[in-house]
């Protein structure tokens, strides 16, 4: 009768305990100056928000993070936000992407898939900004993946 208490309590204190173990103090200073790192960048080369880019199968992508990822539309570069389970730093082949019917074009809402569609890691377009892709920070390293 008094089972149930107890056994909530005790799975809380196991989670607790796995949660602390899961990053070491240096892991979790690591994610934090990469965090810092990333919301300078974004304060520094963020613009104005648009409703939607048009990507060609040329152009290319780079994660930025794991909540967004940089979109080049004809020669301008977009930050795409993103909410869900997708990881664009894992999504070594490519990005899916799909919207609106007979669209190929990216607008909030739509579905960004990384990884292997099986593993359904499906995030969704929460926002999308113009980018200052000027810096050498903000350019890709390596040659552009195909969408």
């Amino acid at each position: 009768m008094h089972h149930k208490p107890i056994a909530a309590a005790m799975c809380a204190l196991m989670l607790g305990a796995l949660v602390s173990c899961a990053t070491s103090p240096e892991q979790q200073a690591a994610i934090e100056q990469e965090q810092a790192r990333l919301e300078a960048e974004i304060a520094l080369r963020q613009g104005e928000s648009v409703s939607r880019v048009c990507p060609r199968r040329s152009d290319g992508w780079r994660p930025f993070g794991r909540d967004s990822l940089l979109l080049e539309a004809g020669g301008q570069w977009y930050r795409v936000e993103l909410a869900g389970t997708c990881d664009p730093e894992r999504a070594f082949a490519g990005i899916a992407t799909r919207g609106a019917p007979g669209s190929s074009c990216v607008s909030r809402g739509d579905d960004v898939f990384t990884s292997r569609p099986r593993d359904r890691e499906r995030c969704v377009v929460t926002a999308i900004h113009e980018w200052d892709a000027a810096g050498a920070a903000a350019e890709p390293a390596a040659p552009s993946s195909e969408n």
